[in-house]
This record gives structure tokens, C-alpha cells and sequence, in this order.
């Protein structure tokens, strides 16, 4: 049922990203809150990060530092036996401002699950919403559509899905993010720092959009001396911005040398990982057994420094690319070589690449969608192998379903168009 809804709405947002162009905004919002309102009310999907959350909020709501302890250190009603295994002993990687969010959360949820949960969605839901009220903005700015950007960016179903239906926290730093850049295409660059330097408070990716707009500020065509100059005022500002919220909370900068935490996860989804996995495996035939930890350690380091290289390319570029598109190649470079891999964090580029015109921008975009839609359904137990051939059918019956619903979709319009 999962996977049928999954593709029934996969295929749905193909539907209307053939049909928007020419569509007034007003309609697309109202596809926006009817497909939103049902997740308003469902449990987490696809992830129990949100209980993690919800564990780290009590704790600091009781006077504890969660950069300093894990939720391991809850003791009396808490929300310690939801939360993921690996998590349990884990410090918070979230900046000060999220974790005030969740100080201030805990009494008003006190120990229930429902409200908990409801709490952090609406924080979720509210960077969605500053996506989509930024989106038109941005799509302006570059000359392009801002009907098509809003579905691809905002009606996206790996946005609505794991953002919103999964409560992550990534919505308020990609929705603080994407109203920096907003911001900045408004002529309000200190303003878009100063909403960068907020979604760093949240995770640190944030910070990139600082760079970015304080490179563009320079102007374009600037000399590399004038580039220095504004990128290093916008790092002092944001610096300033991010020292302030630091002090009003109290936490300290802990969550800093808490970053590597998720890094712990060892998966062959993420292509560094990956790298690192074979590499081992094949030293293991010759006689070479037994270094599995350091040569992941390393290829995730190259993943890094290569990820750093693109970055300042796309830096370099961004007059010529434009700033959406460089920041998408720069977050989507992050994700994919970085420590790991999960598919909310696919949408920091993917929000991005819907400014960019290119085909080949569409395709990548919707494939990213795709594959990352279906990349952590939970499975319980094991599946028999006549569960994975039924499974395997099933599917592909609803994907050419789905195909051949887009395309005659587009057909009735293309003719409804023309009459």
C-alpha cells in the first residue's frame, strides 16, 4: 500500500508539472495544502528521527546539555525506548537553535508521543512554507517560471514526503536557507546572512548560503580582492548572528564536535561509503583483511575534500551559472560525497536545481525524487522470495500505470490547449 501510494503520487506530480505552466500560483497552493493536510495527521514515515528530537528536548528542558549527554541519560517517562538504537548514545549534532525549539517544546508535549510528534511537524511544515513563500522570488529572479519552480521544488513528494511526513528538522534549515537566497535576489543580502547564519543554528549546511551571498554581494564581475572582502563581512555577520544565539541559549558550541556522529552509520547508499567498502573487500582476497574502518575513514575524507573542490568551482562560477544553480551542484556535491547518504538530505539540492532550465536539470531532479522516495521504506522481518517477485510486479504494473496516466494526461491537455 506504501509503494502504490508512493508511485499513484509520483506520477501525479508528473502530471501536474506538464500541465502548470500558464496555471495561476493560487491554484498550485491549493494542491499544496490538499496534499499536505493528510500528512498533518499520519504517524512519522520513514524515519524515527523525529523521537530523537522529542528525547533531546526533554533532556535539555530538564537542565541537561544534549551536546554533553545523549538521550541514554533520560531516566523516568521520556522518549528514550522510541528513539533508534543507534541514537540512543548519541550527543546532539543540531545547532542552539533547534534545541531551544525543543526546550521550549517539551512542557507543552509533556509525555505525550501525539503531541510530540505534532510539535515538531509544524516546525517542519513552517520551512516548507517559508520554501514556498520563497520560491516565487527566486524563480523570478532568474527568469524562470515560478509555477513550474513551485512544483518542482515545493510539491516535490520527497519534500512533502520525508520533510513534512517525517518531521525532520532539515525543512527549518532548508526553509531559513532558501529565504536567505530570497532575500539576497531582493537586494537584502545582510538579511539573507542573517537568515543563513539562523539556519546554521539549525544544521550547520546552512552556512554555505552565507559564502554564496556574500560573493554575489560583491557584484558581478568583481575583483577577487572586493570577492574576499564582502565573503569575509558575511561570515563576520553571520559569525556575530550565530555567537549571539549561542549565548541567549546557553548550550555553547558543543554541537560542533558532535558533527561526525551520523558518520557512525556505515551503508552502501552513500558512494563514499561505498568506495571505502569495496576497496576493503578487495584487499581482503589478496591478504589484506581486517582495515575496513580506516579506508572508509579515508575515502569519506577524499569524498570531502573533492565535495570542498565543486563547492569553490561553483563559487567561482555562480555569476555565470547563477547562484541557485551553484548551490545545488555545491549541497548535492555535500550529500553524495559526504559521510552518509539519507534521502531528506537529497532535498537541499534537489529545492535548488528546480530553478535550473536545463533538461538535464529536470531529469536529475526527478530521478533523484524517484529513487529517493521509495531508498528507506522499513521493511520488518524478511521478505520470501516469492514476496520480492510479487513485490517486483506489483511495482512495475504501477509504474507504466502511473507513466501511462502522465502521458495521457499530457495528451488531453496538449489538446484541451490547442482547442
Amino acid at each position: 500500500m506504501v509503494y502504490s501510494g508512493i508511485v499513484v503520487l509520483l506520477g501525479a506530480w508528473y502530471c501536474l508539472g506538464t500541465c502548470c505552466p500558464g496555471r495561476p500560483l493560487r491554484h498550485l497552493y491549493a494542491v499544496f495544502a490538499a496534499w499536505v493536510a493528510p500528512l498533518l495527521f499520519v504517524p512519522p514515515l520513514f524515519s524515527r528521527d523525529v523521537y530523537a528530537y522529542a528525547a533531546l528536548g526533554q533532556l535539555t528542558s530538564r537542565g541537561l546539555n544534549p551536546y554533553g549527554h545523549s538521550p541514554a541519560s533520560l531516566h523516568g517517562p521520556s522518549f528514550l525506548r522510541l528513539v533508534d538504537p543507534l541514537w540512543q548514545h548519541a550527543h546532539a549534532p543540531y545547532g542552539p537553535l533547534f534545541m531551544d525549539l525543543g526546550r521550549a517544546m517539551a512542557p507543552v508535549a509533556g509525555n505525550s508521543v501525539v503531541a510530540a510528534v505534532d510539535g515538531y511537524r509544524l516546525i517542519a511544515l513552517i520551512g516548507v512554507l517559508l520554501i514556498a513563500a520563497s520560491v516565487p522570488t527566486i524563480a523570478r529572479s532568474v527568469g524562470r517560471q515560478p509555477q513550474s519552480a513551485f512544483v518542482l521544488a515545493v510539491l516535490n513528494p520527497l519534500v512533502l514526503l520525508y520533510l513534512i511526513g517525517g518531521a525532520h528538522n532539515d525543512a527549518l534549515m532548508l526553509g531559513l536557507l532558501v529565504a536567505g537566497v530570497a532575500a539576497a535576489t531582493l537586494r537584502h543580502p545582510v538579511v539573507g546572512i542573517l537568515l543563513c547564519a539562523l539556519a546554521a543554528e539549525v544544521k550547520i549546511p546552512g552556512l554555505i548560503g552565507v559564502v554564496f551571498i556574500g560573493w554575489a554581494w560583491a557584484g558581478q564581475g568583481a575583483a577577487p580582492a572586493r570577492r574576499l572582502k564582502f565573503v569575509t563581512l558575511s561570515v563576520l555577520i553571520a559569525g556575530a548572528a550565530m555567537v549571539a544565539v549561542s549565548e541567549a541559549s546557553g548550550l555553547g558550541w558543543g554541537w560542533l564536535s558532535n558533527l561526525s556522529d551520523p558518520g557512525t552509520v556505515i551503508s552502501w547508499l552513500d558512494p563514499a561509503t561505498a568506495v571505502g567498502l569495496a576497496t576493503s573487500h578487495v584487499l581482503g582476497l589478496v591478504g589484506f583483511a581486517g582495515h575496513v574502518h580506516p579506508i572508509v575513514v579515508a575515502c569519506r575524507s577524499i569524498g570531502l575534500v573533492v565535495a570542498g573542490v565543486i563547492t569553490a568551482v561553483m563559487l567561482v562560477r555562480s555569476d555565470r551559472d547563477g547562484l541557485p544553480k551553484a548551490l545545488a551542484v555545491s549541497l548535492l556535491a555535500v550529500v553524495f560525497l559526504g559521510p552518509i547518504v539519507w534521502p531528506w538530505y537529497e532535498t537541499w539540492g534537489i529545492v535548488f536545481l528546480a530553478f535550473v532550465t536545463s533538461p538535464w536539470a529536470r531529469r536529475l531532479l526527478t530521478l533523484l525524487t524517484a529513487v529517493g522516495c521509495v531508498a528507506t521504506i522499513p521493511a520488518h522481518g524478511h521478505f520470501t522470495a516469492g514476496e520480492v517477485a510479487v513485490t517486483i510486479v506489483v511495482l512495475g504494473a504501477l509504474t507504466l500505470l502511473a507513466v501511462a496516466s502522465a502521458v495521457g494526461a499530457r495528451r488531453q491537455w496538449r489538446m484541451a490547449s490547442s482547442s
